[in-house]
């Protein structure tokens, strides 16, 4: 089965897509158009929104899931400090001086998001919506993903744990897997 996630960036899919792919035993594919990868047959394969409105997705999937993050703020923030830095997948902290030397980019990123998350939404083979906070803070829509791809038993669900929460700060807070 092919299992497609196409996510806004800095929204989570790259740990939900890890987490899918461990639970089902496919092989995980990130950001194919970008990275030059080959989607295989069952495979889980997560897609920035953006490689689907610059319309570079080439295969159909059996099932997707639409991953967004309903604080665009804290997402534009990740966003910031990741292009900056270069490392999208390792953990940081951010101070509050280098949220206040960015602010006017940060509000700007923001505006020109909520058009982007329209567009997102609006795309038609989306059958499962989950957000960032019903999978990393609430956990109300592991249930929903465990449903939507018939995952009776899950193995893997301490990788959905906010303590693997890339932005390491006192503001994360445990929840209960499901």
């Amino acid at each position: 089965m092919r299992i497609g996630i196409i996510a806004m960036g800095r929204s989570g899919g790259y740990n939900l897509g890890k987490w899918i792919s461990s639970e089902l035993g496919y092989p995980y594919k990130h950001e194919p158009y970008w990275n030059g990868i080959h989607i295989d047959k069952s495979s889980v394969t997560k897609y920035n929104m953006y490689e689907v409105f610059e319309g570079n997705i080439k295969t159909e999937f059996d099932k997707t899931i639409g991953l967004y993050r309903n604080d665009l703020r804290e997402c534009v923030i990740s966003h910031i400090r990741a292009e900056e830095s270069g490392e999208w997948h390792v953990p940081y902290t951010i101070t509050t001086e280098w949220i206040e030397e960015r602010e006017r980019l940060i509000k700007g990123r923001i505006e020109a998001l909520k058009e982007y998350l329209i567009r997102l939404k609006e795309i038609p083979t989306i059958e499962c919506w989950i957000t960032y906070e019903g999978i990393y803070q609430s956990g109300k829509d592991i249930q929903k993903v465990l449903k939507y791809l018939d995952i009776k038993a899950p193995k893997y669900l301490h990788l959905l744990d906010s303590s693997n929460r890339l932005r390491k700060d006192k503001r994360n807070k445990l929840k209960q897997l499901i």
